[in-house]
């Protein structure tokens, strides 16, 4: 529940952001102010739950006010930028073990505020299943993305096809800028080894993903 603070915040920042005929100038005005008024209405008992009030530059330009459309250089700067974020494992493997990867799929730990705190886990999961079908058979999934059931049948398992499924993702924005798929290497949520695990998951022929 949002308190009487938060809730005056977030009027008020709507107010700001239905103002029609601003000029450039205006409008970085207002994104300063609504910033200024979310930090300000935004408290929390552990420093790391603060970070997440600091955009990077590749969030600050895909928070256009009114969903205005990107720019064509607007574009190519957040794809420049998810690009430099991906980090590759340091056993250069990019697809690991599948087994490790479905659990990663169905699993929404990690990063989770309870009572004032992220939660305590052993390792953050990658919750897939929250956008995406994944396994023949599977009803209690997402249609928010594509859907993967069978993704290695028709990509694929090799170099190429890894290599572009493990960019995804890390990184989604490297190829579709400000899409809404999470940026789960570059914030931090999922390490490179668990993508990996996630690649396998989607391409390896023993997968449950790919089965007939």
């Amino acid at each position: 529940m949002l308190g009487h603070r938060s809730r005056g915040a977030i009027a008020s920042l709507f107010s700001l952001l239905s103002i029609g005929c601003a000029t450039t100038a205006d409008t970085a005005a207002i994104r300063d102010d609504a910033e200024q008024m979310v930090s300000r209405s935004f408290s929390a008992p552990e420093p790391a739950l603060l970070k997440r009030l600091n955009q990077d530059e590749a969030q600050r330009i895909c928070s256009k006010i009114d969903h205005a459309p990107l720019a064509q250089d607007e574009s190519a700067e957040v794809v420049k930028l998810a690009r430099a974020s991906i980090k590759y494992p340091p056993s250069g493997k990019l697809i690991g073990n599948w087994r490790h990867g479905e659990q990663l799929a169905h699993d929404g730990a990690g990063d989770r505020i309870q009572s004032g705190r992220l939660e305590k886990r052993k390792e953050n999961g990658g919750l897939c299943q929250n956008c995406h079908a994944l396994e023949p058979g599977d009803v209690n999934v997402g249609n928010v993305g594509p859907g993967l059931t069978r993704y290695g049948v028709q990509r694929g398992s090799s170099e190429e096809a890894a290599k572009y499924t493990y960019e995804k993702i890390y990184n989604a924005w490297a190829y579709v800028p400000c899409s809404n798929m999470p940026r789960l290497g570059a914030n931090g949520h999922l390490t490179p080894e668990q993508i990996a695990d996630l690649v396998a998951y989607l391409v390896d022929p023993q997968s449950p993903l790919n089965a007939k």
